[in-house]
């Protein structure tokens, strides 16, 4: 590695940094070094080159911002490649043609398109109550004392029992997973979570410089046995979990394997963040792992998945205890949510449309899974009703970024498995499918028969395979 490194980098006059990144640049872009290899720590790559250690700090850094590479605190850095850069969820999400038209997005999981609520009747009547100026003022940082209540009476429908004084009224679920992690834990820290996960985490992890630590599961998740182990061995500061509907897999705990992954973090003193965004898309109600543990769990849910992903209203349950923290938090983020944003939230949350809108979108998801699972006929695919994505894993010798690749060519985006990964060296290749953003049945039909003539075929010799 370091012989090839030496004879990639030049280094002149000039930012050397830069000449230490073109370098890497160039060996990754000539083969001799892949996606997966990882860079030698920064002290020796100064030591080989006679520079700085934070030139080549500075260096590093840049190869990530260019998509080349991802860090890990306490493993080091990793190449990843360009392939897996354009799959990553910052580059799908602000794709600017991501509306074109003859393209099946199966890539964002957004909620179903049907039976939106009718916002211009919301602002309509919001428009005519004297008490909306009020909502152009500064609210608390936590919400107005009727949101958090309106909040509280939502998440009380499932399972998670909150008094509104610990409840935060947040900017999305992205907001309260940023807000939860920052009160919890500190640069450097070893935080568990699933091999495949959800890829905001990951970002997350990265902005806030925390070390993942990917622990094995099973056909139900995490396994308690082995983040027990992970506990002492990883010197583990929390625990991120999603236990229904998993992002990407699918997976829903059942109520033992919850009570048994609380009795690990109980004893631990861990601190859980639990991502409950798709808790109310099964019908039935699981009971939160937080809420067994509530002195020492973030509870993260949001209207966006159940009724409008516009409706950047989300709900963080602190710790008992915790309020100050996260207050501290937010008001270093955005200071407080949108009062007109939560207002619209309380009120569809207390006069039924926000249940309403959750049940019918619960119904269409199961209709367009059916669509789905039925055209594909993949033996593979892994789907939960309610659910809005499938998890298809791949026959060989398909790869998921040249499978995505292949769809993509074909007019239909679907998200590769590396985008989710959280360790080194995957084995496991296979795509998400999202129910949600297609505009019609038609095309959830026209995409998913798209797919299955992709894997009735081997990939192409053109296609690259990494």
């Amino acid at each position: 590695m370091m012989t090839i490194l030496r004879r990639h980098i030049v280094l002149t006059t000039g930012r050397k940094y830069r000449q230490i990144a073109a370098g890497i640049q160039s060996a990754l872009a000539g083969g001799e070094l892949r996606p997966g290899d990882r860079l030698p720590p920064q002290r020796e790559l100064a030591d080989a080159l006679g520079v700085t250690l934070g030139t080549v700090t500075r260096a590093y850094r840049e190869i990530d911002r260019l998509g080349l590479a991802r860090g890990e605190i306490g493993r080091g850095t990793y190449l990843i490649g360009r392939e897996e850069h354009d799959f990553t969820l910052q580059a799908l999400h602000n794709r600017v043609d991501r509306d074109a038209a003859g393209i099946v997005r199966f890539d964002l999981n957004f909620p179903v398109p049907d039976g939106e609520p009718d916002l211009a009747a919301m602002l309509a009547g919001l428009g005519r109550d004297r008490r909306v100026a009020e909502m152009l003022s500064y609210q608390p940082t936590a919400g107005m004392a009727e949101h958090r209540r309106a909040a509280s009476r939502w998440l009380g429908h499932f399972r998670m029992p909150a008094a509104p004084e610990r409840i935060a009224i947040t900017t999305g679920a992205q907001h309260a997973l940023f807000t939860a992690l920052a009160c919890s834990l500190k640069p450097g820290d070893a935080l568990a979570v699933d091999p495949y996960t959800y890829p905001g985490i990951i970002n997350l992890a990265r902005v806030l410089h925390l070390r993942l630590v990917p622990v094995e599961g099973d056909g139900e998740g995490m396994r308690p046995d082995l983040l027990e182990k992970a506990v002492a061995a990883q010197r583990l500061q929390g625990v991120y979990l999603i236990p229904t509907l998993h992002n990407p897999t699918t997976i829903t705990m059942a109520e033992g394997r919850r009570r048994e992954l609380a009795g690990v973090i109980g004893r631990s003193g861990l601190r859980l963040i639990e991502d409950d965004v798709y808790g109310g898309m099964e019908d039935q109600g699981r009971l939160p792992v937080a809420a067994l543990i509530p002195g020492l769990s973030y509870y993260v849910s949001n209207l966006s998945k159940s009724v409008a992903p516009g409706l950047r209203v989300g709900f963080l349950v602190a710790p008992e205890g915790g309020m100050q923290a996260v207050e501290e938090a937010m008001a270093a983020s955005i200071w407080v949510n949108p009062p007109l944003v939560a207002e619209i939230a309380r009120r569809w949350i207390d006069d039924g449309t926000a249940m309403r809108t959750l049940a019918g979108k619960r119904e269409a998801a199961n209709r367009r899974m059916r669509l789905l699972a039925g055209t594909l006929r993949a033996d593979g695919l892994a789907y939960r009703p309610g659910g809005l994505h499938a998890w298809l894993r791949l026959p060989p010798p398909w790869t998921s970024e040249a499978f995505a690749r292949e769809a993509l060519q074909r007019r239909v985006q679907v998200v590769p498995s590396a985008s989710f990964f959280t360790g080194t060296h995957q084995d496991l290749q296979a795509v998400r499918i999202c129910i949600g953003p297609p505009d019609s049945d038609e095309e959830i039909v026209r995409g998913a028969s798209i797919l299955a003539d992709i894997l009735a075929s081997p990939p192409r010799r053109e296609t690259p395979i990494m």
